[in-house]
């Protein structure tokens, strides 16, 4: 990939993603969002990007997402590095 973004190794380049929600994960934290709030979105993808100086040398512990029909649940553990999420919709 030469340019863009990669989600579970789909390229993003010539997608029609957008940006739906964001936000920041600085400490134990559950976000969750309904789906139908989206109604003229049928597929949802979250993307962490880690924020600020890391200790390369630790193993970077990063949030995780589930996805059920009808909602999108964001999970910070409480010994997590900060992050920025984005969930994208198309």
């Amino acid at each position: 990939m030469a340019y863009g973004i990669q989600v579970d190794g789909l390229n993003l380049t010539y997608s029609a993603f957008s940006v739906v929600a964001k936000g920041s994960l600085n400490s134990a934290t559950t976000v969750n969002l309904t789906k139908n709030n989206y109604d003229d979105i049928t597929e949802f993808e979250v993307v962490f990007t880690p924020t600020g100086i890391r200790d390369t040398s630790d193993e970077e512990l990063r949030p995780t997402s589930s996805q059920n029909s009808s909602t999108i649940t964001i999970t910070q553990p409480s010994n997590g590095t900060p992050h920025q999420y984005l969930v994208l919709g198309r």
